[in-house]
């Protein structure tokens, strides 16, 4: 069984994070420092501030996150940058509304390839050291190797619905395209995904950590965007049953032709 990681589609009622004791990890990760991850984005129900997926600021005006997301994202709700704790708002914070959500033509619904969605915000970031820009991939059509790096405020536990009021990493091995394909035979896997997590189910994403970016530094130490947070299999941490990305190298061209649009 399969299923998509936003937050507010979680199986069964969502359940305060406080009721539980707080465990500081996505699965198996640890709290980030503040502002270690300025181009993190929470996507955000206006009015109670829930928690619905993550993204990542491209530029001043542009967002990368899941296209599954906007499933329950509306116009009305908000686009938080330069938060750590998303529960007490920080001086650094800055909100924004959405102006427009764009969704890849190819993306079929719920767990299905080209799970891809941009979001251009109702006015622009102010970029500082607080709030900045995540770099695309330097290299197209191209599957990584090694580990990469997670952020997200998604659910802590396989089988409680503890969130992190605070940002959470881990750093996930990156599992060769054709393992991928053995461990989610007959499935929505596609050549332009990847998988990655460590395979017993001691780190792993999910639900919250939609849109959430897999990020690896290049040669010049630069922090670069390869995945966006899609599916996983269920429960999420399940051994042998890692999270699915998509590829973010794919579609560039896609990206860019949709950042220039006006």
């Amino acid at each position: 069984m399969k299923f998509i990681l936003c937050s507010i589609l979680i199986i069964g009622t969502a359940v305060a994070a406080s009721v539980f004791p707080r465990i500081p990890r996505i699965i198996g990760g640890e709290p980030a420092a503040p502002h270690e991850f300025p181009y993190m984005v929470s996507l955000q129900r206006t009015g109670d501030g829930f928690h619905i997926c993550g993204g990542a600021i491209l530029n001043e005006r542009w967002v990368l996150t899941a296209a599954h997301c906007f499933n329950v994202l509306t116009d009305d709700d908000e686009i938080v940058a330069g938060t750590n704790n998303i529960r007490h708002p920080e001086e650094f914070e800055q909100k924004r509304k959405i102006l427009r959500k764009i969704v890849h033509e190819d993306y079929a619904g719920s767990v299905a390839p080209h799970d891809i969605g941009l979001i251009e915000v109702s006015e622009p970031f102010e970029l500082n050291k607080y709030v900045s820009s995540l770099r695309l991939p330097s290299r197209e059509f191209h599957y990584p190797t090694g580990s990469a790096t997670i952020s997200g405020w998604g659910r802590t536990h396989s089988f409680e619905s503890i969130f992190p009021d605070e940002l959470v990493k881990a750093e996930l091995p990156i599992h060769p395209i054709d393992m991928c394909y053995r461990v989610y035979p007959n499935s929505a896997f596609h050549e332009t995904n990847l998988c990655a997590s460590v395979m017993n189910g001691s780190k792993a994403v999910c639900n919250g950590d939609s849109g959430s970016p897999l990020v690896q530094k290049n040669s010049q130490g630069e922090a670069e965007v390869y995945g966006i947070t899609s599916w996983s299999g269920l429960p999420c941490g399940t051994p042998g049953k890692p999270g699915v990305f998509v590829n973010v190298s794919f579609y560039l061209d896609w990206i860019k032709k949709q950042v220039n649009s006006q």
